[in-house]
């Protein structure tokens, strides 16, 4: 049975990792902040108990943070999803808060795993495709998994943008893990996949819908009342959740994908493709925004489906997406009245 760590096990991305690694498996470690964190998980999903544990990592940018985590955990693989986050309203610094976790967090996983890890094969880590850009030149650019984003250090500070500081961080903390692993060639293999948005059916524990995670609270605006008519699209390109999670997975064990970095999923996004399915949801009937007149964006990536077909990934349609995702939100509103 595989021994694997999934850090940021609260997620909305991590949640789904757990359950498909779970499910063919493997027994899990999640790492959380507090207790209180796994503790919800398992009220959550009462049906992991005995298969998922939890190890306390407070500080994910702390030296010698994952130590004691990687050296009683004896883990096969690691899926590292913990970052900061975009919305998190208390998140206003760009170094404090964006750019040290995000790669301090990556390069002290990485020297523990390379110190204590002597079972670990394989690390996948989810990156983002902001490392690449941040929507603004997708008019003018075509994208491959060798892009990186024009944006830098000091553009971030003086944009001193939550926004800005995401993409950014989220390039630097790449840049670092691929220098880490030139420098240091260690035994286990990185892969680090970078999705768009990602939308589905929420699964991790949540405790209101005010506050789900970004991408959900994006789409649950869809139906909610937010809107009377179809708004303009954030970024033009999706992969669902759960696709997300198979690809994590099958990143640990696929020799096509050790060590590189590449575009997943790719799906076209709109916000009038997602209500277009959300029409299919009869329980939505009435409250979905009037058609809109947005001209579609389109994020132009060459090399996606070699990508997606190197995994043997097949991305769920949009109706399998938003309708899954429409109907975990209706059984939210009933819980929380």
């Amino acid at each position: 049975m595989p021994n694997t760590l999934v850090t940021g096990a609260n997620g909305f991305v991590a949640a789904h990792v757990i359950d498909q690694l779970i499910a063919s498996g493997h027994q899990v470690t999640g790492s959380v902040r507090s207790l209180s964190k796994g503790e919800q998980i398992l009220a959550t999903h009462p049906e992991y108990a005995g298969k998922l544990t939890f190890t306390v990592v407070s500080d994910y940018a702390k030296a010698g943070t994952w130590d004691e985590a990687i050296k009683e955990g004896e883990f096969d693989f690691v899926v590292h999803t913990a970052a900061p986050l975009l919305d998190d309203p208390g998140n206003t610094d760009f170094k404090r808060d964006f750019l040290v976790p995000s790669v301090d967090g990556a390069l002290e996983l990485l020297k523990s795993a390379s110190k204590y890890g002597k079972n670990i094969k394989a690390i996948a880590v989810t990156g983002s495709v902001n490392s690449m850009t941040t929507g603004m030149d997708i008019a003018d650019r075509t994208f491959n998994s060798s892009e990186w984003l024009p944006v830098s250090i000091d553009d971030a500070i003086k944009a001193n943008h939550p926004y800005i500081s995401y993409c950014v961080a989220k390039a630097e903390s790449e840049k670092a893990i691929w220098k880490y692993v030139e420098e240091h060639k260690p035994s286990y293999t990185v892969s680090v996949l970078l999705p768009a948005l990602i939308f589905g059916p929420p699964i991790q524990p949540v405790t209101s819908l005010k506050k789900i995670n970004y991408s959900s609270d994006v789409f649950y605006s869809l139906f909610n009342g937010t809107y009377e008519v179809v708004p303009d699209t954030s970024f033009p390109s999706y992969i669902d959740v759960r696709d997300l999670a198979t690809a994590h997975i099958l990143s640990l064990t696929v020799p096509a994908v050790a060590n590189k970095r590449f575009i997943v999923g790719g799906n076209r996004y709109s916000s009038q493709i997602a209500v277009d399915a959300l029409k299919t949801v009869p329980e939505l009937e009435g409250r979905l925004p009037k058609d809109g007149s947005e001209v579609e964006k389109v994020l132009k990536v060459d090399d996606v489906e070699e990508w997606n077909g190197k995994l043997g990934l097949k991305p769920r349609t949009p109706v399998q997406t938003f309708g899954d995702a429409a109907r975990r939100l209706l059984e939210l509103e009933k819980l929380f009245g």
